[in-house]
């Protein structure tokens, strides 16, 4: 197993339609986002501009999770809301409208990935997954066996486990925890 600590501090933005996105992490490491040519990309994004259009790709799955608000959306044609800390799945070749603002939490997988998910939880038990991704909203220690790790908000705690080594995780607040099983 091992694990690198992103700070969100440390990176730059980008632009996008409707405001700034903040990648932490893409899979594999030379890939590059505006090639499409990545497994997996996570990322944090501020929704600035009302309404605004998000980015389309084909072939990917999306999850998104609102991080301070709640997501009014115009979803290929119908309306949908979400709940702050609700997990919003969705084929990201769909035409999604942002009709609020707001910061969140974004997981991009292509359809290579064997295996993927996103949940909001304080404890997982008996994780054989390549990844174990966990995004801090709030400052929290996660423990690891003897192992502990502390983030601060919006770190991003990205575990590598090509061994598929069985890990159970705690943590002292929920945290965003993405899995992937390349």
């Amino acid at each position: 197993m091992n694990y690198t600590i992103i700070k969100k501090e440390n990176l730059q933005p980008a632009l996008w339609e409707g405001g700034k996105t903040f990648e932490y992490f893409i899979y594999p490491e030379d890939a590059v986002y505006s090639e499409r040519n990545f497994l997996f990309r996570v990322s944090s994004a501020t929704i600035e501009k009302v309404p605004s259009s998000f980015t389309r790709f084909e072939n990917f799955t999306r999850y998104l999770i609102m991080l301070d608000n709640h997501l009014k959306i115009n979803h290929n044609g119908i309306e949908e809301n979400y709940s702050e800390n609700e997990v919003f799945r969705f084929d990201s070749n769909d035409i999604i409208v942002s009709q609020s603002s707001g910061t969140d939490f974004n997981l991009i997988v292509a359809e290579p990935v064997q295996f993927s998910s996103v949940k909001i939880l304080s404890d997982l038990q008996n994780v054989t997954h390549d990844f174990m991704l966990i995004f801090a909203k709030t400052e929290t220690k996660i423990q690891f066996g003897a192992k502990e790790i502390m983030l601060t908000e919006n770190d991003l705690l990205c575990i590598e486990n090509p061994e598929n080594e069985n890990l159970t995780m705690k943590s002292t607040s929920h945290v965003i925890v993405g899995l992937i099983s390349i």
